[in-house]
């Protein structure tokens, strides 16, 4: 029940943002095939380095398990931080793509 009110809440504020976006701001619906197209690389991004971080994270404790450090847990990268982290690297890079894409790859 929870999950349908979060959903339902989203699903108003979105449909309001896309009417004043309209009729407001004049700006074309068309557009917003590009953003969702925008919007879905960006967590693209993100979620490729969520699953880089966790491969790194569990890497180096099973390699600190094995060298005998003691007992470390893997629940140690159970936490939503490292989602949270990794989607904002994903940002970044895909900012950074496309202002390397707008300068030809010379933005220095």
């Amino acid at each position: 029940m929870q999950e349908l009110f979060i959903l339902g809440v989203v699903v108003l504020t979105s449909a309001a943002a896309g009417v004043f976006a309209v009729r407001g701001l004049a700006w074309s619906v068309g557009a917003l095939a590009a953003a969702v197209r925008a919007t879905l690389e960006f967590v693209g991004a993100g979620l490729v380095f969520f699953v880089l971080n966790l491969v790194v994270g569990v890497t180096t404790i099973l390699i600190l398990r094995t060298l005998g450090g003691g007992p470390v847990s893997v629940y140690v990268v159970n936490d939503v931080a490292l989602l949270g982290l990794s989607l904002l690297q994903g940002l970044a890079f895909q900012c950074w793509r496309q202002a390397a894409r707008a300068t030809g790859g010379t933005l220095r």
